[in-house]
This record gives C-alpha cells, sequence and structure tokens, in this order.
C-alpha cells in the first residue's frame, strides 16, 4: 500500500512538474512577443536606453516565476512600463479604444513626433553601419563607426625561412570589463598570391586578466615571400601586449627572428618603423604601469569612432500618431502600445519616474549570471526577435517560426552548459535555410585530426591524409564513427547547420563533422580496420583548397587557359589579358570564394548591364514584417571592358562551396549567359551579413538583405544551377 502510494505521489509530482514547465513556456511566449514589440517598434528613450540582452535574461526569469495568467499579466506590467509608459497592458476583456489623449502633452506644439524607421537592422547588431540602419526620427542618435577590430601589426621576409618549423609568442592580457577578447595571429603570404598559413588563435582567445603566454607553431611553406604577424582587439576593451618573440628551428635548436621593438621599449609603439597600427575607433599607446617585463607593455584600446547628431527619416513612409501594435497576448492579457510618441530635447512623453527606470536597471544587473536557464531563455527569445521582423526570407521558406521558438525554449531547460546552449541556437537557427548563419561560442575549442573526408557517391571517403603516421589511405571508405553509422553521425552535425542547399550543407558537414576539442578522440571504423585519431590541428591549418587545382592560373595547351578565381586577384588578370584573348577555350574555376575580381565579367560583357535592384534592403516601420514600407535597391551596373572574351568558349566549374560575393558573381555568368556552368548548384545564400553577439560569448551571423536572380526570380535556397551537372 506504502508503495502505491509513492508511486502515485511520484507520479503527480512528475505530473505538475510538467504542466508547471508547458505554462511557463506559453508565458514565455508572451515575454518574447512583447519584448520584440517593445525593443523594434517603441520610440521612447528608456526603451532605447535598456540593455536589451540583459533585460532578455533578467524579464525570463522573472516571467518564469509565473504561476497564472494574472501573475504574468502583472510581471509584464512591472517589466514593460518602466521603459514603456505608454503600454497598455489589459487583463480580462477586449480593450476599448485607447485613449491617445493621454500621450498627447498640454503644450503638444513645443514637441515632435518620434519613431522608429529601419532599413533591414543595425540596432542591437555588431556594425551600425551601411547598408542597414536603424534610427528613432527626431531623437539623437550615436553611430560608431569604429572597425571590427584594432590591429598591431607587422612583417618580415620570409624567402630564407622557407620550409622551417617558426613559433610566433608573446605575453598579454585582457583588462577587467572589456567586452571583446585579443587574438595573437599570423599568416604566410607566398610569391604566388595564396596563402601557405594563417592562423588567429580563435580556438584560444586573450581573455584573462593576468598575463598569459600565447604561443603559435606552423611551417612556413616553401614558396612563402613574407610572414604577417600581430595581435588585435576585437570589440570594447583595452589589451595589452609585451615580448613579442619569433623564432625558427633549425635542427634541434630554435633561432630568433629579429624584430624589432619587440617588448616595446621605445618612446612609441612605431619607434624602429617595425610596427603599424590599423583600426578606427582605437588607440594604439604604451603603458609603463603594467608590463610583463622591461619598463613598458603595447596597449590596443577601443575609444570609438562615435558620430552624434539629431537623426532624420531614411525614407518618406512612416507610421501615423495613433498607430498601435494591439496583440492578443495570452486568453485573457491584451496589448496596446503606440509606434509613435511625443519628444522634446530632454524627453520622451510622458516623462518616467527615474526611480522605477533605476531600480530596474539595478534588478536587470543583479540577476545576471553567465551561465543559467534563464541567460538560455533570453537568448533564445532575443535571436527569435531579430528574425521574426527582419530576416527577409520568410517567404520562401516552409517554417512555423513561433513553433520553432517553443522547441527551443524547451530545450533550454535540459541544456546544462554552453556547448549544449550552442547546440540549441544552431539547431533552432539551422531551419531559416540561410547558409550565412553561423552560430559559435568564443570558448569553443574547434581541432581537427589530419585527415579530410567527403561523402562521394554516398559513401564517406578519406580525401586527405596529412600524416604519414596514420594507418588510412585516400580512397578508404569509413563505415563508424565514434561507434554510429556515418549517416547517423552526419545526421546530427546537418541538424545544426543552416543551408540553402545541399551542397552547401555537403560543404560544411564535411568540415564541422571533425572538429571538436584539442586531443579529443575520433573513432572510425573502415572496412577493414578500426583507428582512434587524435584531433590535434586548429582549424585553420587545416583549411586547404580541396579538389580545386592549386595553381592561381595555368596554360593547358594552345588553345585552353584555366584560371583559378579563388586565388588569382584582378591586377594578375590584367596583366594577362594580352594573353587570354589568343586562346579559343578560358575555363574560370569559382568552387569558393572570388579574390576581388569580379571585373572580369566586364570583359565578357558585349553590352553594359542594365539590371537594378537584384540587392534589396527592406524598410520596415511596423512589426512583423507586415506592410513592408519599400525596398532599397543596390546593383552592380557594370560597364563592358576591352579585350571582349566572351566570343571564346568561356565555361565556367562551380559548386556548393561557392556563396554569397561568389553567387554575385555567378548570377551574371547565369542572367547573362556569359558561358556554360558546370559543376554542382551553388550555396544559394547571397546578401550582406548582418551580425550580433549574446551574452555568454556566442556570436551569430545572418543575412539582412534580400538577393533575386538578375531575371527577378528567386534565388535563396536554390542557387546558380549549372548547365551540365557533374559530381564525383
Amino acid at each position: 500500500m506504502k508503495k502505491s502510494r509513492l508511486i502515485l505521489l511520484v507520479f503527480l509530482t512528475g505530473l505538475s512538474c510538467y504542466s508547471q514547465r508547458k505554462r511557463s513556456i506559453e508565458f514565455l511566449k508572451v515575454f518574447a512577443k512583447t519584448y520584440g514589440y517593445v525593443k523594434y517598434f517603441h520610440p521612447s528613450d528608456e526603451a532605447y536606453g535598456i540593455d536589451w540582452d540583459k533585460f532578455a535574461i533578467y524579464g525570463a526569469s522573472q516571467i518564469e516565476k509565473c504561476k497564472s495568467e494574472i501573475e504574468l499579466y502583472r510581471t509584464l506590467k512591472s517589466l514593460f512600463q518602466p521603459i514603456a509608459p505608454t503600454a497598455h497592458f489589459i487583463f480580462g476583456d477586449e480593450p476599448s479604444n485607447f485613449d491617445l489623449q493621454s500621450i498627447i502633452p498640454s503644450d503638444s506644439d513645443k514637441y515632435e513626433l518620434t519613431y522608429w524607421q529601419h532599413k533591414g537592422l543595425s540596432f542591437g547588431m555588431s556594425n551600425n553601419q551601411r547598408p542597414y540602419y536603424s534610427t528613432r526620427v527626431n531623437r539623437e542618435y550615436e553611430i560608431d563607426y569604429s572597425s571590427a577590430f584594432g590591429n598591431l601589426t607587422t612583417s618580415i621576409e620570409a624567402t630564407k625561412f622557407s620550409g622551417k618549423n617558426f613559433r610566433y609568442s608573446g605575453w598579454a592580457k585582457l583588462e577587467n570589463g572589456s567586452e571583446g577578447n585579443g587574438n595573437l595571429w599570423i599568416r604566410v603570404d607566398n610569391s604566388d598570391g595564396t596563402n601557405g598559413f594563417f592562423k588567429n588563435m580563435s580556438d584560444s582567445p586573450i581573455i584573462e586578466n593576468n598575463w598569459r603566454h600565447y604561443e603559435i607553431t606552423g611551417t612556413i611553406d616553401s614558396l612563402a615571400s613574407s610572414l604577417v604577424f600581430g595581435c588585435f582587439l576585437r570589440g570594447k576593451g583595452k589589451l595589452l601586449l609585451d615580448d613579442v618573440e619569433l623564432t625558427y628551428k633549425e635542427g634541434e635548436k630554435w633561432l630568433p627572428i629579429p624584430i624589432k621593438n619587440s617588448g616595446f621599449e621605445g618612446n612609441k609603439i612605431t619607434d624602429g618603423g617595425q610596427w603599424k597600427s590599423f583600426g578606427s575607433g582605437y588607440v594604439f599607446d604604451l603603458s609603463d604601469s603594467d608590463k610583463k617585463s622591461g619598463n613598458k607593455s603595447a596597449i590596443i584600446q577601443y575609444k570609438g569612432n562615435i558620430e552624434r547628431g539629431k537623426s532624420v527619416k531614411l525614407f518618406d513612409k512612416h507610421p501615423k500618431f495613433g498607430e498601435l501594435i494591439s496583440e492578443k497576448l495570452s486568453d485573457k492579457i491584451y496589448l496596446q502600445l503606440p509606434l509613435v510618441v511625443y519628444c522634446n530635447d530632454e524627453y520622451t512623453y510622458p516623462k518616467v519616474n527615474k526611480e522605477d527606470i533605476n531600480h530596474l536597471t539595478k534588478e536587470i544587473e543583479d540577476g545576471f549570471i553567465v551561465n543559467n536557464l534563464a541567460l538560455r531563455l533570453g537568448n533564445v527569445i532575443n535571436v527569435y526577435n531579430v528574425f521574426k521582423h527582419f530576416y527577409p526570407y520568410f517567404d520562401v521558406i516552409d517554417i512555423d517560426w513561433t513553433k520553432e521558438l517553443e522547441k527551443a525554449l524547451v530545450q533550454s531547460y535540459y541544456d546544462v552548459n554552453e556547448k549544449d546552449h550552442l547546440a540549441t541556437l544552431q539547431k533552432f537557427t539551422a531551419h531559416l535555410r540561410d547558409g550565412h548563419i553561423k552560430v559559435t561560442n568564443v570558448k569553443m575549442e574547434r581541432f581537427v585530426p589530419p585527415i579530410d573526408w567527403e561523402w562521394v557517391e554516398n559513401k564517406l571517403i578519406i580525401t586527405e591524409v596529412y600524416n604519414d603516421d596514420i594507418d588510412l589511405n585516400i580512397g578508404d571508405e569509413v563505415i563508424k564513427i565514434n561507434g554510429k553509422s556515418c549517416e547517423d553521425f552526419f545526421a546530427d552535425i546537418n541538424s545544426k547547420i543552416s543551408a540553402g542547399t545541399k551542397g552547401w550543407l555537403k560543404y560544411r558537414s564535411q568540415n564541422e563533422s571533425l572538429y571538436g576539442p584539442k586531443d579529443s578522440k575520433l573513432k572510425l571504423m573502415t572496412k577493414n580496420k578500426s583507428i582512434e585519431l587524435i584531433r590535434d590541428a586548429n582549424i585553420f591549418e587545416s583549411f586547404r583548397p580541396k579538389n580545386i587545382h592549386n595553381k592561381s592560373y595555368e596554360k593547358i595547351n594552345d588553345d585552353v587557359f584555366y584560371l583559378n578565381l579563388d586565388l588569382v586577384s584582378m591586377d594578375t588578370i590584367n596583366t594577362l589579358l594580352p594573353k587570354l584573348k589568343d586562346f579559343k577555350s578560358i575555363i574560370f574555376d569559382l568552387r569558393g570564394y572570388p579574390k576581388g575580381n569580379h571585373e572580369v565579367i566586364s570583359h565578357l560583357l558585349k553590352t553594359r548591364d542594365t539590371v537594378k535592384g537584384w540587392m534589396k534592403v527592406p524598410q520596415i516601420i511596423y512589426p512583423n514584417q507586415e506592410n513592408i514600407a519599400g525596398w532599397e535597391s543596390y546593383e552592380w551596373m557594370l560597364e563592358p571592358l576591352d579585350p571582349y572574351l566572351g566570343d571564346k568558349q568561356i565555361i565556367f566549374i562551380t559548386d556548393g562551396r561557392a556563396i554569397s560575393y561568389a553567387e554575385s558573381f555567378m548570377g551574371y555568368i547565369e542572367g547573362y549567359k556569359l558561358g556554360t556552368i558546370v559543376g554542382q548548384p551553388t550555396a544559394g545564400t547571397n546578401g550582406n551579413i548582418n551580425s550580433f553577439e549574446l551574452p555568454g560569448g556566442f556570436h551569430l551571423n545572418w543575412t539582412g538583405m534580400k538577393v533575386n536572380k538578375l531575371d527577378g526570380s528567386q534565388h535563396h535556397g536554390i542557387g546558380i544551377i549549372p548547365d551540365i551537372y557533374v559530381a564525383k
């Protein structure tokens, strides 16, 4: 009898927990909806000035405590009315007409009207610059035109060190309170215009406020012409650098490569002419109070390149005074939210009690914890709203975005660490089929074993082996990975990748399936053996041209010339033009990303390019992308150039690796029929990347503009289709 009662008690407890969880998810969806409306469309000064990342986290923690709709109603009011004093929350009956007189000051002739206008989205994004802008018309604005990072760099001639192992190191620290992170970096530039090596320590950034030694090792390519290296600070903050050292291995000894002012002991960083600094909004100085050794260290510090002024309209259409967001949030809760409010030089009307906003701000700051349930819920809600209101491709993808929000919120309860949360954000955004979407976390290591593989004829085949000691051969078929079938192993990888086409998904998954923490193991089974690999190489060391001709250009025979557009610069192409006009056939290889060489299209055009508006940014004044005000158009408008090469047999090779700029390039080949396209469909993702940061060290890229084919038809999720399909 007692056992039965215990089972019943456990069952009822579980049922109660399930019911509360289900209720919490529904309440969080209400909060998410309200969050987006107020953040992006209510123009009060208080809403503009709040820390929305932390507000999402704090708000989720408060909503999560609600046990009933009346508690939810009261919590919504307590959260939003200090920052949106004209927001009207109603419980119970349907709301009557909003009292507009209550939000009109008695001396209204001394006020102006303010409202949001968005060209794409810049509010809350990492780069508040073209082509994306968000503004509150008639309010003071502040735009930071700072570069993404401040870079202290130098270079040395490298031919005499070709083939040698090298070691680049330095001591560095990041000051407390910094929002960004720092990285040592080094690149080997080859004489043929390629990069033989690049690494920027993205897997182990400078994030600590104590002096630490950082080191990069590698091999100098046999074609090396120079070593380019330095240290950068990404984002806001202050970084200190000292005792930089570069050495190479000769036999068993490590010998120094001289670097002038390597300890920054001069009167300025540039003493000796060795170091140069780049980065708008960053200052480069010396510290004599905080150094690793000697008398001084170098400082890279964000100061900002800030433009301030009074916002004017971005475009003609705008919401009118009296227009509201009128929404039924739940069974019993309604929201009425003005899109336009009065303002003067000092405040938006009505003026808010400073004690209320100060109290809310303190609660938000005091409640912030780096890794907990509220942070995960808040981040999911933040991501949901960016895409709900501003992602330009919901019309061509089949997705219930609110349903995906619910799934991500549910999963957040089961996640326990940053790795879990990263996977949830990746799976959440994978459904958007945006090849630019990449969710990363600064703390997640990405190392690879010394192999590459590829799906060939539905089999996972080893395509490269970079270590002779490994008992694998090119052409070996992998049967199992970590005890799973290859199909099951890749299914999990694929579920975390946002891709417009199968080609881009295949390319991303073949790389990311190899990633893992440093020295972690990858167990493979082929048809006749089992082998354990160690992930010991940084991803930047593993990125090398795969199955692409590794020469920038080559004469195939007297009739055929080959150009690899991934590697050859426009300057080099210009020097080749007198020769190219003598060949009957030209093969252009674009299975990757062009090297700034799209001007070559002009040599294939017989008449000027007249296609306008194939790239466009939405003009948004209402939520949910309803009644879009218009589009700002962008185009290339290319002119034909001599010599004309379009009378030759022109062949373009492409595949799923070609994305964004590469697809703009290939769009002209397809649209104007400038050559025969051979290979596989491209990535199906084009348009300028937008990006934002999330608490906990997460970073997210996405596509903020709409791009069509030159004939106006859909490009997203389709890509450039080859005339002749070729697969391995």
